[in-house]
């Protein structure tokens, strides 16, 4: 019995900030090494800049750009003949920020722009680091979870994706990383910063082999520039209605293969 392959389908926003109490800002915030942090209020961002739908499918990422796919009024919308026009099926959003070389990422597992983090529930009301859960050599990336490091200190993945700092401290003998597994949303978040811009996150993901198009990438055309941010939404594939669940996709994130090995 041939088994259902896993799909979905992922954007990869732009999130400019807006520190300009003269436009509407906020002014900027830093930490207590004065360094910038991410704004708390919706008001200290920008317009995101919408980028391109892609399909993500057994491994292999491809641009969706036929008619049934439309971006409308700050959602991507499905038409099909017998449902309709509809909304995507969100499942899981991240909101990730480049800070500076000392602070470095720092995310937020939902769109910063819906609501004040200052007046949040918990999860919701503040940022927080990347954290790892490590198991079996895999290290699947979640937010406020378990080990600030890799379960290892060499894959060819943690330069390009600028994770050189989270290696794991074994610093006598080479450790491999089996590869990075986790929040489907940070990953591709953090695939997004190893791009100079849009343009050359679709070139490396339009690839034939995006992967070894990412590994090939020159590491200094990365786009890890102080304060940007990025928004990346992941939606259950309506053309895969049995293959792209949440209880696909659940499963995808917590025991599935890793997306980078």
């Amino acid at each position: 019995m041939t088994q259902t392959p896993t799909s979905f389908l992922f954007v990869v926003n732009e999130l400019p900030v807006n520190d300009n109490p003269d436009w509407g800002g906020i002014p900027p915030r830093v930490n207590e090494n004065g360094h910038w942090i991410p704004p708390m209020y919706r008001a200290g961002f920008g317009a995101q800049i919408p980028g391109h739908l892609f399909r993500w499918r057994q491994g292999n990422i491809t641009h969706v750009y036929n008619g049934d796919y439309q971006w409308y009024n700050g959602d991507w919308w499905h038409n099909s003949h017998d449902r309709g026009h509809n909304l995507l099926t969100h499942y899981r959003t991240t909101s990730l920020f480049w800070c500076n070389d000392f602070t470095q990422f720092l995310m937020l597992e939902s769109d910063a722009t819906t609501q004040d983090m200052e007046t949040a529930a918990p999860p919701d009301n503040r940022w927080y680091p990347l954290t790892f859960h490590n198991v079996n050599g895999v290290s699947r990336v979640v937010v406020a979870l378990d080990d600030q490091y890799l379960a290892g200190n060499r894959a060819w993945w943690i330069a390009r994706l600028g994770l050189e700092s989270y290696r794991s401290l074994e610093r006598t003998r080479p450790v491999e990383v089996n590869g990075l597994g986790g929040r489907i949303a940070t990953i591709l978040g953090l695939v997004a910063f190893s791009c100079r811009d849009a343009n050359d996150l679709y070139t490396i993901l339009t690839s034939r082999d995006w992967c070894r198009g990412l590994r090939d990438h020159n590491r200094t055309h990365h786009g890890r520039r102080h304060e940007r941010g990025v928004v990346v939404n992941v939606y259950l594939d309506p053309d895969n209605p049995v293959g792209s669940t949440p209880a696909t996709l659940e499963h995808l994130e917590w025991h599935g293969d890793p997306i980078l090995r």
